[in-house]
This record gives C-alpha cells, structure tokens and sequence, in this order.
C-alpha cells in the first residue's frame, strides 16, 4: 500500500513538473519504461497505460512549447527511424501475424521515443538528469537484490528483479545485460555528477552502485553475464588513463569472485569451453544454423516472432539416442533475432546506427578530452561505449534487439554530439550590429584599450565608468 502510494505520487510530480518543464515529461516516461511502476504498483498504476500517457504528454509538451534549438540531424538518428519504419513494413509479410502485432507494439514505441530524446534533451543539466534518472530507476531493480546475493547467494533462474514472471527484468540474460550496462554510468556519475549535492561520500555511493550492479549480474549465473563482464573490463582498461590502479581494482574484484563463487556457478559458466556438453547451447547453434537459411529463402525476414516456425533437429545423445525435435525455439541472439525478423535490411540499418553512434563518440571523446570545460562530454562518450559494448556483446547470445536501454544509449551519444555542436555553434557565430559593438567594448576594456577609442590606457588609469564613477547628477557625464 504505501510503496504504490509513493509511485503515485512519483508518477503525478513527473506530470506536474512536465506541464511547464517539458523536458521532465520525457524523463518520466525514461522512468517509467526502465523501472515499470505499473508492475509492482497494487492499484491505480496497475490500472492505466501509464506509458501510453506520460509519452503522450512528452511528445504534446515538446510541440507546444518547448521546439528550439533542434540538435543536427544525425545517420544514427536516420537509422533508427528507419529501423521503426521498416519493422512496420514487416508486418504486411509476418510469418505469425498475431504474435508479430504484440512484439511490434513496444519494439516500435521503443525506437521511436529513442530518436525523439535528443530533441528534448539538449543542455548539460538534461543530459546529467537523463542519465541519473535512467540509472536509478534500473538501480531499484538491482541494488536491494545485489545485496542479498552477497547474503544469501543467487542461482540461475532466479526472479533478482522487482517484476515478476520470466519477461523483462524478471529474466536473468535482461537483467544481468542491463546491469553491465549501467556500470560505466554510475562511475561516470560519482566522477561528474552535479544535480546531487557533492558529499564527501558520493563518489564512493556512486561506486557501491556499480558494485551492486556486478553482483547482481554475476548472481544471475547467466553465461552471457560472464562475456559481458569479461568485455567491459578489457575496454574500459583500454580506456582507463590510470591502467595500473584499474588493474589492481579490477584483479582484487576477479579474486574475490573466483574465492565467493559456487559450485553451481562453476559447473555452469565451464559449459562455455564445451558447447556440445550442454543441450542449450547446442540448441542455439542449431536455431542460429536455421535463420542463415531462413534469411536466404526469405531476404526480407519474416517479422516479429518468425522463430515460431522453425523446426530444429538435434543429434542423439545419452538421452536420446535417436535425436530429437524441437519447434519453435527463440532466437537467442541480438544479430540473430534482427536478421530473421527484419531480414538483410534491418540487419545494415542496425550496423548502420551502431557503427555511426561508436565513430561520434570515439571522436568526440578524442575532441573534449582536449577542452577543460568538455572534459565531462569525454568520460561520458567512454561510459556510453562500454555500456553499449556490453549489449552487443552480451547480446550474442540472448535475444534483445529492441530493449529501449540500448536505444536510449545510442540517443545519450547523439544528446552529446547535439551539445557540442550547438556549443560550438555559439563560440563561433558572427555577430552583428550593437552586439558586435557591445563585444568589441568589451574586449577592449579588457584589454586595457578605451571603450570608446582613444590613446591606449596606461596601467592604474582604469576608465572611469568600470570605477563606478557616473558624473555631475549620476549620469555620467562629466
């Protein structure tokens, strides 16, 4: 009762404040798509399209009041509506027309709301808030469950999320992905962060976090955890300006996983070694084996759910002697997923859009890391390519093409091209007319020159008017 009473209100103060802050609407629905208040509120909330309203409100807000300053037009940002325009062409040729429907339902509202962030979401202070608002909302997820597989231990199949069923954060290979993802963020947070107040302690919070989110991840027991956790760490010693001390940091945490960890977690990551070993595996080769001829009989993918009618023939082994068949089995991969549903186009709009967003924010972090007052830009872009680094690989073997994270990751790189751009947009435009007189005044009497023309002036002669000297009658007239 009290826990939805309080995402009542949580809920009603995102829609208050985005009446007249419309950037604040476009934080809510962020909000309420990472956390889902509507699954685990007990009334009210579980009772409305709570999305459907606060996206809604953010899409209303930005047209009515808030349609400045839009950021350069970007290929990301042109794949990903692309991608939304060609999901929904796939739907005239849907292999299971009902279950396609329900998958292009979200995956299109996912896509879209990404490539509308960057043009709200333009300012320094909008970018931190996009930024805090997504991490906390995951960290509600993992935080309290990160500490009781500290406790008690976690295990394979086990719900560590606050949703229920076997969907969404609620799914191991979800969560576990999304908890990598959020590391780079919660240290770039506790390094740069300026909308909570600066305490003595919030650095160290801001890496509690991250740790939390870790054993979180490792509590799963999901394989892709482990290549995840094994990506991230080499790419951000690789973007590390201190790559002795992440080592030791990173060596210390290695160490007291391999002493902490389970049998049981043991005996199911040494599966990796030996696909043959574990029927799972074995069965993912297979539907993998499967869509590289589903996608040459049918080039333009079969839509959402095409897996629906594979048929999988899987060798004997000591249970079954003779084989086995198998209908029906996802795709269990992000590469996989997009080829068979969106067929050989969506798999280059995809490259497309990753590839373009990694090259901006490699030259972008090469570009502020130069500038003092960009720095922030720089450590947020290495942030934003871990995290994404995690989802593609992490990605390889669970199938999670569409999750809105991802695509609010590939919007934060377009948000940080978006400031720069207009940042230096500003420093280099030309003015004209009395704001160029009223500059040039300006710099002059930095400068030590008279505002108004005149003999240089010598040093301690410093023009009357900056003295506060304003003449007969405080005209300033002499």
């Amino acid at each position: 009762m009290l826990r939805s009473s309080w995402l009542l209100l949580l809920y009603l103060a995102f829609l208050g404040l985005g009446v007249t802050t419309p950037f604040v609407m476009t934080l809510g629905y962020i909000w309420v798509d990472t956390f889902r208040p509507q699954e685990v509120a007990w009334f009210i909330l579980n009772e409305l399209p709570v999305a459907f309203i606060m996206g809604g409100g953010a899409f209303l807000t930005y047209i009515v009041l808030d349609r400045r300053s839009p950021p350069p037009l970007t290929l990301t940002s042109v794949m990903q509506v692309c991608l939304a325009a060609w999901m929904t062409a796939t739907l005239m040729w849907a292999a299971v027309p009902d279950y396609a429907w329900v998958k292009w339902d979200w995956a299109f509202k996912s896509m879209v709301f990404a490539a509308f962030v960057p043009l709200v979401i333009r300012s320094k202070v909008q970018i931190e808030a996009f930024v805090q608002t997504w991490v906390f909302s995951l960290a509600a997820n993992f935080v309290p469950f990160g500490l009781k597989v500290l406790l008690s231990g976690g295990g394979y199949g086990q719900n560590l999320g606050l949703q229920g069923g076997n969907a969404g954060l609620a799914e191991g290979g979800q969560l576990s992905t999304m908890c990598l993802m959020a590391v780079p963020l919660a240290l770039y947070l506790g390094k740069h962060g300026q909308l909570i107040p600066r305490l003595p302690m919030m650095k160290l919070a801001y890496a509690s976090v991250a740790a939390l989110a870790v054993v979180t991840a490792i509590g799963t027991y999901e394989r892709s955890a482990l290549v995840g956790l094994v990506a991230i760490g080499i790419y951000m010693f690789y973007r590390s300006r201190r790559k002795f001390a992440y080592s030791v940091v990173a060596g210390l945490a290695a160490l007291v996983i391999i002493i902490n960890a389970a049998s049981s977690w043991d005996a199911r990551v040494s599966t990796i070694t030996d696909y043959t070993a574990d029927s799972s595996a074995m069965v993912r080769i297979m539907v993998w084996k499967w869509t590289l001829g589903y996608a040459m009989s049918h080039p333009f993918g079969g839509s959402f759910g095409a897996f629906f009618t594979n048929v999988i023939v899987l060798p004997g082994d000591a249970q079954s002697p003779g084989g086995s068949v198998q209908n029906g089995r996802a795709w269990h991969s992000v590469y996989f997923e997009i080829l068979g549903e969106l067929g050989w186009p969506g798999v280059i709009m995809f490259g497309l859009a990753v590839l373009s967003s990694f090259v901006s924010l490699i030259r972008l972090s090469r570009k502020c890391r130069k500038v003092p007052d960009l720095v922030w830009v720089a450590d947020m872009s290495d942030a934003v390519q871990s995290g994404m680094l995690v989802f593609l690989t992490c990605g390889a073997f669970v199938g999670l093409a569409y999750i809105p994270p991802f695509w609010y990751f590939v919007s934060m790189g377009v948000c940080l091209r978006g400031y720069v751009w207009h940042a230096e947009r500003a420093e280099s435009t030309e003015l004209t007319g009395w704001r160029a007189q009223a500059r040039e005044r300006r710099d002059a009497v930095a400068a030590g020159r008279p505002a108004w023309g005149g003999p240089p002036i010598l040093p301690g002669e410093e023009p009357l008017r900056a003295q506060g000297w304003r003449g007969r009658g405080g005209t300033g007239r002499a």
